[in-house]
């Protein structure tokens, strides 16, 4: 198995049956001006089905990570 590793999600397009998610990787970050300077990392394209169970698995994974984060957070302190 090959890692693929990027910073972020930038595009999605449908198309003919097949769903391109294109995500790039952050080259700079300029301070000063608050600015990243990204370059294409590269796209995953598959089939409209096997897109449709990948959404279905990250928004499983998401709701996870979501309960998790609540379960963690300390309960306020009266005054």
């Amino acid at each position: 198995m090959h890692d693929f590793f990027v910073d972020r999600f930038v595009k999605f397009n449908v198309s003919q049956g097949v769903a391109r998610l294109d995500f790039a990787r952050l080259d700079a970050f300029d301070a000063e001006k608050n600015e990243v300077s990204m370059s294409s990392a590269g796209r995953l394209v598959m089939p409209l089905d096997g897109f449709m169970h990948f959404a279905d698995e990250v928004a499983k994974v998401r709701a996870q990570i979501v309960a998790q984060g609540e379960q963690k957070q300390p309960e306020p302190v009266p005054d």
